[in-house]
């Protein structure tokens, strides 16, 4: 053991915790980005003004056709019903005030049912074997045009 303290050197350690901090600066870079989006904050950084109150609602879809369209902003009821994807399959969806979750299904799976309760902008619950999907959008004020998606 003792021969391997005199193989580090004291900037060995140094260069090691630089690099491992930078390593989560994409998260953070990332992280603050999107809180400027959902928060509204990105219309003001880009100079643009709001044109009206923005809205969340939450956009429900089967096969890719939107199904039906729930507004959550300023809601105070609770509702639970299905929507069916086929003659057999279904997922119960529940709206909580502002929120809104898959509550059930009859897949085998049930990895949506777990997914929780939305209410962010952005946020998705996807049901993959009925090809289910709730996302939460922001609806009113400026629009901003889609910017590209980059992966690798």
């Amino acid at each position: 053991m003792k021969g391997f303290s005199t193989m580090i050197k004291r900037w060995d350690i140094i260069v090691t915790l630089v690099l491992v901090l930078l390593s989560f600066l994409p998260a953070a870079v990332f992280s603050y980005q999107q809180a400027e989006k959902t928060n509204g904050n990105y219309n003001q950084a880009h100079g643009e003004g709001l044109e009206g109150p923005r809205v969340t609602v939450a956009v429900i879809s089967v096969n890719n056709e939107e199904v039906r369209r729930i507004t959550l902003t300023g809601n105070t009821e609770n509702e639970v019903f299905d929507v069916f994807s086929s003659d057999k399959d279904f997922n119960t969806v529940e709206v909580r005030g502002e929120e809104i979750r898959i509550k059930g299904a009859n897949c085998s799976d049930q990895v949506c049912v777990q997914f929780g309760f939305l209410s962010k902008p952005g946020e998705t619950a996807v049901c993959l074997p009925h090809n289910f999907i709730i996302e939460l959008e922001t609806v009113g004020g400026t629009v901003i045009e889609d910017e590209p998606i980059i992966s690798s």
